[in-house]
């Protein structure tokens, strides 16, 4: 029995590797997508508002405007004291206050009935109207709204809502009411307040009657968030100055105010900060500026400044946008789908370097969209769940492939693949990592189809594209397509050299259809032509089939793999006779010998090249023998060199004229370039044409 042959680990091995690498790529996608869904529900909802706040550190909306603050500092018993605000009013309406607002709650009537009684009468004189309600003729209208909060109680597992509204006395003399109470959870306000469904808030109401192009219908919608004018002020620290501009009612009331302060502003009342208690609910409220603040120091923001900054936000129309769902959900989409799987191509230390760049870019995006746009989405979610996550994966898929492989390649295979990765097809990688290839320097003779090709016209495209970017980027596609064409037909790219490429078949491991592919490939460059700004550029070919010394040169520091001898200058001098004979693929008489009949050649004629004393005989590749019949011009043109070959020029001339004219507008290269040298009498000894550029 003979015995079975040994197995091959490196070739599967070899086939392993990349579907254990589209594996994990996969999967890190399809993680990361996962992660940044689930981060965009309820549970993610401090990472997503972290988007929202983190801009604050650096962003301001620029100014409250017309807005001014007056605290109430005094306090009866649990409530702030309703005995001053007439006084007060009748201040502000001598300063010529535009409109008051209150964010105090008068809902129950006052202990002594003539203190909302004077109450009532001066929010009458302020407004300018009788006690009808009738406007006094030569007397300003000025706006006045007072606030009512909501209570919600739950009867029979019902929950309602009902609102809690100024008492009778009061409501008659003001314009209006509006709801002041906020949704946002932990007493941490970031949402605009607008109201409910059934009662606008005080500040939409305010901004209505001041002449804000608000829509109604629109009032409700989730996407309008707070743009703070800045932080809170620090009374413990004197350089703190009031974004809004603020003052006391017991300064107004004493006179100490200058009255041009109020004159023809919105003034917003309501308690001092801290003045029913230091704890968050009691009219005091977080804010972004406190979620990242440096030594917690920073007091809590009032009521009535986190409304003066909505109001200013309605007024002005500068209020931030919050991205839809359709806009988060493509975002952490695509995100996760290009981290997850980019982190597992990344070497671990490049993968960090990129994930720092990345979360950089992300945090400036999220602060220049809100500083110059209004605008903000949940780019933290990208930024601080999907890249780390990414990444993680990335290093523990890296380090797992690196471990596994390497306990199943050998070090000469590693090194083999290593080199040629980049230069072969899978199938000849394959072959090559199981049969070994010595990796020291030097070489061994061999017989190996060479190819050189060249980009037609490259240097006017470059003087007329003119940026040096997009030029790069033309001759990265067209690398691109050009060793794919290569490769695909069991080719090896030895070298690129500018714009030009050289190939070989049958090196490093012998292939008997070497000059078959080459010339397979070479059809298919030519097919596959470059299209820059509606210009044709071709690749012009040049192959031959010789004995070359294929192997490692250079240095202990430095290896090439290269073919050298004299069939890869003739390979090379084919593909520069290509410009002058103004046809695509040249070929020596070496590579027609092995083609058979598969592909269509025409015989070019005998040619001595410039440092060559050898002549060749030159062949042009016409295509695959299936795709079309002998052109009808070719006996005429083997006529016309027989003629030249034959010492008879004037037959030849006349011949070669023939042959191009009846090839029509572009005419044919070879029968001009022949037709040339016999007017000038250049000497033709037994058929062969010399060249004298290379």
């Amino acid at each position: 029995m003979s015995k079975p042959p040994p197995p091959k680990p490196a070739g599967k091995t070899g086939r392993l590797l990349p579907l254990t690498r589209i594996a994990t790529a996969v999967l890190g996608a399809a993680m990361t997508v996962a992660a940044g869904y689930a981060a965009l529900s309820r549970a993610g909802g401090p990472l997503v508002s972290a988007s929202y706040d983190v801009p604050f550190m650096a962003h301001r909306a620029g100014g409250a405007g017309d807005l001014r603050l007056v605290y109430l500092s005094d306090v009866d018993g649990t409530l702030l004291d309703r005995q001053p605000q007439a006084k007060l009013l009748d201040a502000l309406n001598e300063a010529g206050a535009r409109a008051v607002l209150y964010d105090v709650i008068f809902n129950e009537p006052s202990k002594d009935p003539q203190v909302d009684q004077e109450f009532a009468a001066a929010m009458r004189r302020f407004r300018g109207v009788n006690e009808a309600g009738n406007p006094i003729p030569g007397q300003p209208h000025r706006l006045i709204l007072l606030a009512c909060e909501r209570k919600t109680s739950t009867i029979t597992a019902a929950a309602l809502e009902q609102l809690i509204v100024p008492n009778d006395t009061l409501l008659d003399a003001a314009d209006d009411f509006g709801l002041v109470a906020v949704d946002d959870d932990s007493f941490f306000i970031r949402k605009l307040p607008v109201g409910t469904r059934d009662e606008p808030s005080l500040i939409w109401k305010a901004a209505v009657a001041l002449g804000a192009k608000l829509d109604e219908p629109e009032r409700l919608s989730p996407q309008r968030w707070l743009n703070f004018a800045g932080p809170p002020p620090d009374p413990a620290d004197p350089a703190s100055v009031p974004v809004i501009p603020s003052c006391k009612a017991s300064t107004v009331l004493g006179g100490s105010v200058n009255p041009g302060f109020f004159h023809h502003k919105i003034v917003l009342i309501g308690g001092e900060p801290g003045v029913l208690g230091l704890e968050l609910g009691k009219d005091l409220f977080n804010t972004p500026f406190h979620r990242y603040q440096l030594g917690g120091k920073l007091p809590l923001m009032s009521g009535v400044e986190m409304q003066a900054n909505g109001l200013a936000n309605l007024l002005q129309g500068n209020w931030l946008v919050r991205s839809d769902r359709r806009f988060d959900l493509t975002l952490v989409i695509i995100v996760g789908l290009l981290l997850g799987a980019g982190f597992t191509l990344l070497r671990p230390v490049r993968g960090i370097a990129v994930a720092i760049v990345l979360v950089t870019v992300a945090t400036l995006a999220g602060v220049l969209a809100v500083h110059q746009s209004n605008f903000w989405f949940p780019w933290s979610v990208p930024a601080f769940l999907q890249v780390p996550m990414a990444l993680v994966w990335g290093v523990a898929s890296q380090s797992y492939i690196e471990r596994f492989f390497r306990l199943r390649l050998t070090r000469e295979q590693a090194a083999i693949r290593a080199a040629f990765a980049k230069y072969l097809s899978p199938q000849m990688l394959d072959r090559l990592t199981e049969l070994g290839f010595n990796t020291n320097l030097g070489g061994e003779k061999i017989h190996a189809a060479m190819m050189f090709t060249d980009l037609e016209a490259f240097t006017d495209m470059c003087e007329r594209v003119h940026d040096p970017e997009r030029i790069v980027d033309i001759l990265n596609d067209y690398f691109e397509r050009t060793t794919g064409n290569i490769v695909d037909d069991d080719g090896i790219i030895i070298k690129f050299i500018g714009d030009a490429i050289f190939a070989a078949w049958g090196a490093p491991m012998p292939d008997p259809e070497a000059p078959a592919k080459a010339a397979n490939a070479a059809w298919k460059l030519f097919e596959n032509k470059l299209v820059v700004d509606g210009e044709e550029l071709k690749t012009r070919v040049g192959l031959h089939y010789g004995e070359v010394v294929a192997g490692n040169v250079g240095s202990a520091r430095r290896v090439d793999y290269t073919l050298i001898g004299d069939a890869v200058n003739l390979a090379s001098r084919l593909e520069g006779i290509n410009k002058y004979l103004g046809t695509s693929i040249l070929m020596s008489e070496a590579v027609r010998r092995h083609l058979g009949s598969e592909f269509r050649v025409r015989r070019v004629g005998v040619l001595r090249v410039k440092g060559r004393h050898e002549p060749v005989e030159v062949f042009e590749l016409l295509g695959p023998a299936r795709q079309a019949v002998e052109p009808p011009w070719i006996g005429a043109y083997h006529q016309a060199l027989a003629a030249m070959e034959g010492g008879d020029p004037a037959t030849a001339l006349a011949g070669f004229e023939t042959v191009n004219e009846s090839r029509g507008p572009l005419g044919d290269g070879p029968s001009r370039f022949f037709a040339k040298r016999i007017r000038q009498g250049d000497p033709i000894e037994n058929g062969v044409v010399e060249l004298k550029e290379k």
